[in-house]
């Protein structure tokens, strides 16, 4: 099974573009194309926020942006976000990590993972996400409870890179990320309940993935394609991880646990182009797109080791994962129940998390709830800790292309025998590669023939924070 899994993984990333149809030789000239109906692209939305700001320094790259974007520039002791260059982390080492002490977010501009990660590991920072894509990211927000976005701007094609300008980086995405969690939560733990997701506090991790069409791709297919038609989107992905510690006590099970909450959103409105007509070789075409065809999502364990980071192969899933095989349908349960009776504590453990008692009870997760499913068939493949989700869009479905596809998905990872000093870290490792098909009608006549085209895999990785051990004890990162 696992031999499998490694080969579907291998089939999708050696296939950058999978082009069908027959060769591009010879291909006659495009004429006189127009389109015939507009698309759902959605317009640019406004980026701008009121969140009380301050930018320490150029602000990098991205400086007039950010000036626009975020407007209320206040002193740094009011901030609830401090923006830095990474080139200028040096020259502002006292306020960032003043402001990082007091729970600000720090956005740093312009990441490059030499410099960050051993800078905040210097200064006691914990820095827990997308270590994978620091060099790639236009910006990488955190703060000290490990809730972290990471915005990426680079995405690697065959044989080019895609490097998305400044004006074109999801702002609106981060802005909604940063108002969401400095949005005060009045609820806060019960104590009294035994539901972990209503006990515990979650480690909340995010990343914003590019996702572009190549236009050489598309113009050495041989179909026609207007100038100036969208062929950029993105896929955020949301996750809340809720790191528990089992004791001896507990029979069943020994050990950390880590109970993981995955929301997977394409914004496919922003590739759907309408329908197009076109002229070749005498001929007359109509053709539409860019519609999602299906979309493989992955996720693994990964562990640290004395030569770096690499592949768990020794823990595997202790409830979960969900959604399971399915067929096409109306709605979809994603969620699973899981139960043990124990010694439990939980909660990140960092020192800035409030400290959650060590306490024997009857623990549940439950998100088990239906949802939406959007008329997509799921394939489930499992492994030991890994699983890969093959999203399948059935043919005909071309109707709604515009709506998001959101896929939401849960597991529970075990480390069993993990103690009060244990120093291992265990990293969680995302994979996502959609598919996109377009099509074309010879007029007049019905569709005769599609195209498929398989993009690169974008990956993505974030450290777990292990989870408090014991009463008041947070681990020493």
């Amino acid at each position: 099974m696992y031999s499998n899994l490694k080969l579907t993984w291998a089939a999708v990333i050696g296939a950058s573009f999978l082009m069908a149809g027959c060769s591009n030789d010879d291909v006659a000239p495009i004429e006189n194309i127009t389109i015939v109906e507009e698309g759902s692209v959605k317009p640019a939305q406004k980026a701008e926020s009121t969140q009380p700001t301050v930018i320490l320094g150029s602000g990098g790259s991205m400086s007039e942006v950010l000036s626009r974007t975020f407007t209320n520039i206040v002193e740094p002791e009011k901030a609830k976000q401090v923006i830095v260059a990474c080139s200028d982390l040096d020259t502002y080492e006292e306020q960032i990590v003043e402001a990082y002490k007091r729970g600000i977010v720090i956005t740093v501009v312009d990441p490059i993972g030499a410099k960050l990660e051993p800078w905040c590991l210097a200064k006691g920072m914990v820095f827990a996400g997308d270590p994978m894509a620091i060099d790639d990211s236009a910006l990488i927000s955190f703060n000290r409870k490990a809730v972290s976005i990471s915005v990426q701007k680079t995405k690697t094609h065959k044989d080019m890179d895609v490097i998305i300008e400044e004006d074109d980086v999801p702002l609106v995405i981060f802005t909604g990320w940063l108002d969401d969690i400095l949005t005060p939560n009045l609820k806060g733990p019960d104590f009294r309940s035994r539901e972990i997701k209503k006990r515990f506090e979650p480690q909340r991790v995010s990343h914003v993935f590019p996702i572009e069409i190549p236009a050489e791709v598309l113009k050495e297919s041989g179909w026609g394609v207007p100038e100036n038609i969208s062929l950029k989107t993105t896929a955020e992905l949301k996750c809340n991880i809720y790191p528990i510690h089992s004791f001896a006590d507990n029979a069943s099970f020994t050990g950390d646990l880590y109970a993981v909450e995955a929301d997977l959103t394409i914004h496919n409105g922003n590739l759907y182009n309408g329908r197009w007509q076109y002229s070749q070789d005498g001929k007359k075409y109509e053709s539409s797109g860019f519609y999602l065809s299906d979309c493989q999502f992955g996720v693994s364990l990964h562990e640290r080791v004395a030569s770096g980071i690499a592949h768990s192969s020794t823990h595997t899933f202790a409830g979960g994962p969900a959604p399971v095989s399915t067929e096409v349908s109306s709605t979809l349960q994603p969620g699973f129940e899981w139960t043990f009776d124990g010694w439990i504590t939980g909660g990140n453990g960092l020192e800035s998390s409030t400290p959650t008692p060590l306490q024997e009870g009857h623990w549940i997760w439950n998100n088990l709830a239906e949802i939406a499913a959007a008329g997509v068939s799921i394939d489930t493949m499992t492994e030991g800790g890994d699983v890969l989700w093959t999203l399948a869009v059935p043919e005909g479905n071309e109707g709604a292309p515009a709506a998001d596809l959101i896929f939401h998905c849960s597991w529970i990872w075990g480390v069993p025998q993990a103690t009060d000093d244990s120093d291992g870290r265990y990293y969680m490792n995302i994979n996502m590669a959609p598919v996109y098909r377009w099509t074309r009608s010879l007029l007049p006549g019905s569709r005769i023939e599609s195209k498929d085209l398989s993009l690169s895999e974008s990956s993505a990785r974030f450290m777990l924070i292990p989870p408090s051990r014991a009463e008041g004890q947070r681990v020493n990162m």
